[in-house]
């Protein structure tokens, strides 16, 4: 209950010719209305009618009354809690209102808005694909500029981003999903064909070959048929390679390296270029095995590669990776330089040993190996390595340096307490 009112009251115009609009108005109906409640006990007759005679009728309801009232006197406190009005059509439908129709428009034209375009319920044109709504007049034609027909689809493209209009002729989806319509090019850009002949599967793989202007193939395929180049260790994702560049034999190792090095930086998330070993590998199975074998050169052909580089924006991420890098590079040359050293000392003893376990052939024998690579004790991924000493043996001898059944092999292993591996053998990394 207001404070201070003895009835509460809920004033129905509705059947107003004229309703007041403003203060005085409204007075000048409080006092008529006033003048017909006097005598009356609205405890028993809650809701009445005043008639205002040529003006129309007002309905009263008494929503509360004071416990205690009695019928209603000069002295009754009123306060009116409510008014009932005429809904007023504020917003009308444009083409009801050119048939002489009065209808709600709740739905403005995005094209031209305002009140002017208006458009009720069945009048609106709202497009598969979006809420965008339109009306009549401004119902979107395709996109395509040689078609005129009317659209019926929002693209939900990453071009289109739902803005751009087609019609059913334009009108690309995927039979598990047909409330996500494409134009033909967002399509395509969307769910690429796979490059293998016949494969209806999507091209998720993109060629990451680049050439020297850093244009990259973009050719796609599907899981199933993509290669990816393992240079960044079995641990992150390779660089894919479509089946016109699958073949890395066939690069140059200038080339070679500049594809790696670029395709790491060409990425998003950019990669961690590999170490000199990593380098080392990727050489060797493309078919390099003396420059793998070559860390000062392979050093040299990546500062080549940095120098080389043009100025355009995916130059630039390359060669300042290659700078970010460098340190890491340098320690790990000093490092080899220092396991060579060792490496030679294994050999030199290797040689003795041959000598004194294979009498008649051993000298030839220990005169022609010599040192390839050493590697030291080291921990990966929390395991202890052993070391391992690879060694040049000429092809014709390699049958008598390691003895049948590799027993030989396994004794030079056993006395050096390293592993024993011929270069260019099945070579563990």
């Amino acid at each position: 209950m207001s404070p201070g009112a003895d009835v509460e009251l809920i004033l129905d115009v509705r059947e107003l010719r004229d309703p007041p609009q403003d203060r005085d108005g409204f007075l000048t109906l409080w006092a008529r209305v006033e003048r017909a409640l006097q005598g009356r006990d609205l405890r028993t007759m809650p809701t009445c009618v005043v008639d205002a005679g040529a003006a129309g009728k007002i309905r009263l309801e008494a929503a509360r009354i004071a416990s205690g009232s009695g019928p209603v006197t000069a002295e009754t406190r009123f306060s009116v809690v409510a008014v009932r009005e005429k809904a007023r059509l504020r917003h009308r439908c444009k083409e009801c209102a050119a048939l002489g129709i009065e209808r709600y428009g709740p739905f403005p034209c995005s094209v031209f808005g305002g009140d002017a375009h208006r458009a009720c319920d069945q009048h609106v044109r709202i497009l598969d694909g979006s809420l965008t709504p339109t009306c009549g007049a401004h119902r979107p034609r395709c996109r395509d500029r040689y078609c005129d027909q009317l659209a019926t689809f929002r693209c939900a493209g990453r071009i289109c981003r739902r803005e751009a209009a087609w019609c059913d002729q334009h009108r690309r989806s995927r039979h598990h999903e047909p409330d996500f319509a494409y134009c033909p090019s967002c399509y395509a850009r969307e769910f690429p064909p796979c490059e293998k002949p016949g494969c209806t599967a999507i091209g998720t793989v993109a060629c990451e070959h680049l050439s020297s202007a850093f244009r990259a193939c973009r050719r796609r395929m599907c899981a199933r048929h993509a290669w990816r180049w393992q240079v960044f260790g079995g641990e992150r994702l390779g660089l894919g390679r479509c089946s016109a560049h699958r073949n890395v034999t066939r690069l140059a190792p200038q080339d070679l390296i500049f594809q790696i090095v670029a395709g790491s930086a060409a990425r998003r998330r950019h990669e961690r270029l590999p170490s000199l070993y990593g380098f080392a590998y990727t050489l060797r199975r493309a078919r390099h095995p003396d420059l793998a074998l070559d860390y000062k050169r392979i050093m040299e052909m990546l500062a080549r590669s940095a120098a080389s580089f043009d100025h355009s924006a995916a130059g630039r991420a390359a060669a300042q990776s290659i700078r970010e890098t460098w340190p890491t590079w340098e320690r790990q040359l000093k490092e080899i330089e220092a396991a060579a050293v060792d490496g030679e000392r294994l050999v030199a003893r290797l040689r003795q040993l041959i000598r004194s376990e294979i009498p008649q052939d051993g000298p030839a024998l220990a005169a022609t190996i010599s040192l390839a690579e050493y590697r030291p004790v080291r921990v990966r991924a929390g395991t202890l390595l052993r070391a391992m000493l690879f060694v040049h043996v000429p092809l014709d001898r390699r049958e008598v340096f390691n003895g049948a059944e590799d027993r030989r092999r396994r004794r030079y292993e056993a006395v050096l307490g390293v592993s024993v591996h011929i270069e260019g053998g099945r070579r563990r990394r």
